[in-house]
């Protein structure tokens, strides 16, 4: 019988989170670029946010959407594209179509019902993305 006092190794591989991805991970990506608003959940991009292109801000609004979900503070992680039109009210509605298209078809989004999310698999190309601009 394993003694009380003593930590349980195993102890290292249970998790309260729904998500394989590390939380600093997340942080990481997303803290250069935005901040999300406590009050409604909307996405302020810093200024070096602003000067990313349109589909990388898509990428990233999705991935606060996994954000919240990961907090328990929204239901689900994927998300619309009226959605994402009301959050990223700058970037034409066509524009953010094209790009949900092709970021479902070649990475790192996934579209499941007129829904899209980020699965947890994909993350480490969302991480290669992010870490290739120059912050």
């Amino acid at each position: 019988m394993a003694d009380k006092m003593t930590p349980n190794p195993l102890d290292e591989i249970f998790t309260d989170s729904q998500s394989q991805i590390d939380h600093s991970s997340i942080a990481a990506v997303l803290k250069p670029f935005l901040r999300i608003n406590r009050e409604n959940n909307r996405v302020l991009f810093t200024p070096t946010g602003m000067k990313i292109t349109a589909n990388n801000k898509i990428i990233l609004v999705i991935l606060v959407q996994k954000v919240l979900h990961m907090q328990g503070i929204i239901d689900t992680e994927s998300v619309t594209p009226k959605e994402i039109k009301e959050e990223l009210r700058d970037i034409p509605a066509g524009t953010i179509d094209a790009a949900l298209k092709h970021l479902s078809e070649r990475g790192p989004l996934k579209g499941q019902d007129g829904r899209y999310f980020i699965p947890d698999f994909n993350f480490p190309q969302v991480q290669e993305i992010f870490n290739k601009l120059e912050v």
